[in-house]
């Protein structure tokens, strides 16, 4: 009796674990599928926008997105607060993402959109997997992501404000490189975190990591041509 107990609380905490990653991904793939959504309504949107705010709309939906980023943070743990966060986050989101899809489309095609949403999903599965059977802590990576998200931010704002194209480029693969870490880092912190209380602020780290490196795809291969 006393030698199955050990057994059965590694199997109990093992299966606490499954559960919580499963949990995981299942709100990163309801973050998508929402996501989906709001591009698709993209074009009705930003009309909408342009209409009422004029040249400001952007900001205003930039606004919007970075509001509801805080919001889904603050609330990751509240039910059913943090699923309303959640949802209205990816939306936001999602017609960013189309707005933007569509303004490369219309320049150059389509190719670009579906290269850049193929490549991303390429990096997920690779340094999901890279995480999953490494094993391994990146936490090393920190300070080198806190600095490339740095550059990324601060060189995003200078390059929308001044409109420079060739920095905005930089930028976008700063960001392809930053946020890879990133997503390779909160991976690991997901795998080996011992709170199973929170999958909806780790889906929420998930879905930012790809959703910049998505958007910064698109701008590199479709930036230079628009």
């Amino acid at each position: 009796m006393d030698l199955q107990q050990p057994w059965q609380g590694t199997s109990t905490g093992a299966q606490s674990r499954i559960d919580f990653v499963r949990n995981v991904y299942l709100w990163l793939m309801g973050g998508f599928a929402v996501a989906a959504l709001g591009a698709l309504s993209a074009p009705l949107i930003g009309n909408a926008l342009i209409k009422v705010a004029g040249q400001f709309w952007y900001w205003i939906l930039f606004g919007a997105q970075f509001g509801a980023l805080m919001f889904a943070s603050r609330v990751s743990r509240r039910k059913p607060l943090n699923r309303i966060a959640y949802v209205l986050y990816t939306f936001v989101s999602g017609v960013i993402a189309g707005i933007i899809a569509l303004a490369v489309a219309q320049g150059v095609g389509f190719t670009p959109v579906f290269v850049a949403f193929g490549l991303t999903g390429v990096v997920f599965l690779t340094l999901t997997l890279t995480a999953v059977v490494s094993k391994r802590d990146f936490s090393f990576l920190r300070n080198f992501i806190i600095v490339g998200i740095a550059v990324m931010v601060f060189g995003s704002l200078a390059a929308a404000i001044f409109h420079l194209e060739t920095l905005s480029l930089v930028i976008s693969g700063v960001a392809v490189i930053a946020c890879s870490a990133k997503l390779l880092w909160d991976t690991s912190a997901m795998l080996r975190s011992d709170d199973f209380g929170d999958p909806a602020g780790f889906a929420l780290a998930l879905f930012v990591n790809l959703y910049i490196i998505f958007i910064s795809l698109l701008n590199l291969l479709g930036g230079r041509r628009r």
